[in-house]
């Protein structure tokens, strides 16, 4: 009977030890997978990893797209996504340039201009405000800054109506952990 009684505090005494280890590496993988890493060529942030990403490289030009569920699933009427963009300079791309084109291309009422320090740089940003063919708020925060004889354009889009502040945070992930070469 002892022997029982000393078998089963041990089979106990382990499952427990490991359900605590068990609770505690999962808690850190939620942790540390809340967002996913994006890396190539020195050009680096990290993204919710929930969302899906696409990147198209031409070159010295990097494309990446990071969309949210929504967007895909209302094929781009509704959600988020984020499109940075890292070329090498030339005399056709500029601030003023990329901002007419966005302003060009969508019904915006509304822009604010004011600076914002990403990857150690100044940057210009402009968030421009309108809505869509449907009246739905949508928002498009533009930053753009040069560094290394290099292009960086961040484009944040929240469309269809989507809750723009609830969004930041997502966006904040991205800006707050950019770096550059």
């Amino acid at each position: 009977m002892r022997k029982i009684f000393i078998y089963s505090f041990i089979v106990t005494l382990l499952a427990l030890v490991v359900f605590v280890s068990g609770c505690t590496q999962n808690n850190n993988q939620t942790n540390q997978n809340s967002t996913g890493t994006y890396a190539v060529n020195g050009l680096s942030f990290n993204y919710p990893v929930d969302w899906v990403l696409t990147s198209q490289t031409r070159g010295n030009a990097e494309s990446i797209n990071i969309f949210d569920q929504t967007f895909l699933e209302t094929n781009g009427t509704k959600g988020s996504l984020a499109v940075v963009v890292s070329q090498p300079k030339n005399e056709n791309l500029s601030f003023t340039n990329v901002k007419n084109d966005l302003m060009n291309s969508s019904n915006i009422n509304n822009t604010t201009d004011n600076t914002v320090t990403i990857a150690g740089q100044n940057a210009s940003m402009s968030t421009l405000s309108g809505t869509d063919a449907n009246g739905n708020q949508t928002q498009i925060k533009l930053i753009y800054f040069e560094k290394n004889n290099f292009v960086y354009i961040l484009n944040f889009i929240v469309a269809g109506g989507v809750n723009i502040q609830d969004q930041q945070k997502f966006f904040d992930i991205i800006i707050n952990s950019f770096q550059v070469p």
